[in-house]
């Protein structure tokens, strides 16, 4: 009998310790799709036409960026989806993927509290993420699985390329900005020289089916699978996938490239995981809807949005 009740205790403890609740959540103006953080100021990007700026510290909304509306389908007008938000450390820019007219998307750049519009309906580009490589210079990635870079204060197109011919689905840089690592359809992962476009590495094999996220730090990758796969490569190490119970929407990572994260089932719970040893250390729970992104504000913390407009920190120690 004393043996079970200690089973029971450890059974019980383990759920503890391993089950985390948000420490506490911001509330945005709609669905986030994306968000970025510098210091304590959070900028998150979403389905209502509204950038909503929080300090973190003060866990409050501090301000807002506005997108004009535009005309739906039927003729009304509705305020854009806003897709995805980059801004470079210590720079004022904010660069922001947005809904436009017939389909396409539009291109702000905000600086000094006024929107120009880059890129609109006229240019017929379906970009699903666009990001600051310098202070002048902003990548493009295209459905199409093309990527520009372009010079947005001289106006010049610096290069386009294909990258293949398997549908896009997102990308993200590393910290200096010179490298660029897109994922796709196929299920592979490419490493780019982001100057000049040019592949430095495939990496491929863990994923079957298409790579919704990818998340990279020193020479690590990890991929989030339509076929429940988190894929995980090592340049020059290992590469494995773990297997989810459930289409993987999200991934991130830490900056040491020592602890992933994914969306791991239908209930939106995200899973933290040791990338060396590959063992689970936590189950965040409480995401209500479909994650879009999970980020590591360092070891200790992770903040993660889903298409609802509440904003999730956790405290994993």
């Amino acid at each position: 009998m004393n043996k079970y009740l200690l089973l029971v205790f450890l059974v019980f403890f383990s759920i503890i310790l391993f089950a985390t609740t948000p420490s506490f959540s911001l509330k945005a103006s709609g669905g986030v799709y994306d968000f970025i953080v510098e210091e304590n100021i959070l900028y998150a990007a979403t389905d209502a036409g509204v950038v909503d700026i929080f300090n973190i510290n003060k866990r409050k909304r501090v301000g807002e960026i506005v997108i004009p509306k535009i005309k739906d389908f039927a003729g009304d007008l509705i305020y854009p989806k806003i897709f995805s938000i980059d801004k470079l450390k210590n720079n004022q820019a904010i660069i922001l993927t947005v809904q436009g007219d017939a389909g396409y998307r539009d291109i702000y750049i905000y600086s000094e509290k006024k929107l120009t519009k880059i890129f609109s309906q006229k240019d017929k580009l379906m970009v699903k993420r666009a990001s600051f490589i310098t202070k002048d210079l902003i990548m493009l990635g295209l459905l199409s699985n093309e990527i520009i870079l372009y010079n947005f204060k001289t106006k010049e197109q610096i290069y386009r390329k294909q990258l293949s011919t398997s549908v896009f689905s997102d990308f993200t840089n590393d910290i200096t900005r010179k490298l660029t690592i897109t994922c796709e359809e196929s299920g592979k992962i490419r490493l780019l020289n982001s100057f000049n476009g040019e592949t430095i590495k495939v990496f491929s094999g863990q994923n079957l089916d298409n790579i919704y996220k990818v998340g990279y730090t020193k020479l690590t990758f990890i991929g989030a699978g339509q076929d429940r796969r988190v894929s995980v490569y090592k340049w020059g190490k290992e590469e494995y996938y773990i297997k989810a119970s459930f289409l993987v929407y999200c991934v991130g990572i830490d900056e040491t490239g020592k602890y992933g994260a994914y969306a791991a089932n239908e209930d939106n719970d995200i899973k933290v995981f040791n990338i060396e040893t590959r063992e689970n250390l936590y189950t965040l729970k409480g995401q209500k809807s479909t994650l879009t992104k999970i980020h590591f504000l360092n070891n200790n913390e992770i903040i993660s949005s889903g298409e609802d407009e509440y904003i999730l920190f956790w405290q994993l120690n």
